[in-house]
Protein backbone atom coordinates (compact mmCIF):
# COMPACT_ATOMS: atom_id res chain seq x y z
CA UNK A 1 0.00 0.00 0.00
CA UNK A 2 1.49 3.44 -0.86
CA UNK A 3 1.41 5.91 1.84
CA UNK A 4 0.49 9.92 0.67
CA UNK A 5 3.15 12.18 2.29
CA UNK A 6 3.54 16.32 2.10
CA UNK A 7 3.53 17.85 -1.24
CA UNK A 8 6.67 17.91 -3.03
CA UNK A 9 8.11 19.80 -5.89
CA UNK A 10 9.45 18.72 -9.28
CA UNK A 11 11.11 20.46 -12.15
CA UNK A 12 11.05 19.07 -15.59
CA UNK A 13 13.48 19.91 -17.74
CA UNK A 14 13.50 19.92 -21.80
CA UNK A 15 17.45 20.11 -22.93
CA UNK A 16 18.66 20.58 -26.44
CA UNK A 17 22.63 20.73 -25.37
CA UNK A 18 24.99 22.96 -27.64
CA UNK A 19 27.82 21.24 -25.99
CA UNK A 20 27.32 17.90 -24.88
CA UNK A 21 30.66 17.50 -23.35
CA UNK A 22 30.01 20.87 -21.57
CA UNK A 23 26.71 19.53 -20.27
CA UNK A 24 28.61 16.21 -19.53
CA UNK A 25 30.62 18.22 -17.35
CA UNK A 26 27.93 21.02 -16.10
CA UNK A 27 25.90 16.68 -14.92
CA UNK A 28 29.00 15.58 -13.26
CA UNK A 29 29.54 18.91 -11.06
CA UNK A 30 25.93 19.56 -10.30
CA UNK A 31 25.43 16.40 -8.52
CA UNK A 32 26.98 16.71 -5.76
CA UNK A 33 25.28 20.39 -5.12
CA UNK A 34 22.21 18.55 -6.05
CA UNK A 35 22.52 16.07 -3.40
CA UNK A 36 23.57 19.00 -0.14
CA UNK A 37 19.97 20.77 -1.25
CA UNK A 38 18.12 17.92 -1.44
CA UNK A 39 17.33 17.07 -4.69
CA UNK A 40 16.84 13.95 -6.50
CA UNK A 41 17.59 12.99 -9.80
CA UNK A 42 14.01 10.86 -10.82
CA UNK A 43 14.42 10.58 -14.45
CA UNK A 44 16.80 11.01 -17.38
CA UNK A 45 16.13 10.37 -20.50
CA UNK A 46 18.28 11.13 -24.21
CA UNK A 47 15.42 9.29 -26.32
CA UNK A 48 12.04 10.98 -24.87
CA UNK A 49 8.93 10.18 -26.61
CA UNK A 50 7.30 13.32 -28.16
CA UNK A 51 3.27 12.85 -27.05
CA UNK A 52 2.41 16.36 -27.94
CA UNK A 53 3.49 19.71 -29.12
CA UNK A 54 6.69 21.09 -30.04
CA UNK A 55 8.55 19.89 -27.44
CA UNK A 56 11.47 18.12 -29.21
CA UNK A 57 14.36 18.36 -26.76
CA UNK A 58 17.28 15.94 -27.09
CA UNK A 59 17.53 15.12 -23.01
CA UNK A 60 14.43 15.48 -20.65
CA UNK A 61 15.40 15.30 -17.14
CA UNK A 62 13.37 14.91 -13.99
CA UNK A 63 14.44 15.92 -10.23
CA UNK A 64 12.38 16.27 -7.06
CA UNK A 65 12.78 18.41 -3.93
CA UNK A 66 10.82 18.46 -0.89
CA UNK A 67 9.03 21.69 -1.94
CA UNK A 68 9.14 24.62 -4.21
CA UNK A 69 11.76 26.60 -1.30
CA UNK A 70 14.39 23.66 -1.47
CA UNK A 71 13.85 23.93 -5.31
CA UNK A 72 14.51 27.80 -4.87
CA UNK A 73 17.54 27.62 -2.34
CA UNK A 74 19.11 25.23 -4.42
CA UNK A 75 18.60 27.29 -8.03
CA UNK A 76 20.28 30.74 -6.20
CA UNK A 77 22.61 29.47 -4.35
CA UNK A 78 26.09 30.54 -4.39
CA UNK A 79 27.53 26.89 -5.39
CA UNK A 80 24.52 26.53 -8.33
CA UNK A 81 24.80 30.36 -9.93
CA UNK A 82 28.08 29.82 -12.11
CA UNK A 83 27.15 26.24 -13.20
CA UNK A 84 23.39 27.33 -14.10
CA UNK A 85 25.37 29.80 -15.76
CA UNK A 86 27.04 27.88 -17.74
CA UNK A 87 24.29 25.34 -18.47
CA UNK A 88 22.90 27.81 -20.09
CA UNK A 89 25.43 29.31 -22.31
CA UNK A 90 25.91 25.18 -23.61
CA UNK A 91 22.15 24.20 -24.31
CA UNK A 92 18.89 25.71 -25.19
CA UNK A 93 15.86 24.41 -22.83
CA UNK A 94 13.38 25.08 -20.73
CA UNK A 95 12.06 24.08 -17.31
CA UNK A 96 9.03 24.32 -15.35
CA UNK A 97 8.66 23.76 -11.56
CA UNK A 98 5.42 22.06 -10.56
CA UNK A 99 3.89 20.78 -7.11
CA UNK A 100 3.14 16.78 -6.84
CA UNK A 101 1.94 13.96 -4.01
CA UNK A 102 5.03 12.80 -3.26
CA UNK A 103 4.26 8.56 -2.51
CA UNK A 104 6.36 7.10 -0.11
Amino acid sequence: MRRVCPIAAYISIDMTPTDPAAIALYEQNVGPILAQYGGELIARDEKPIYAEGDRKPSLAVIIRFDNKEAFRRFYDSAEYTPWREFRMAHAQESAVVIEGIDAA
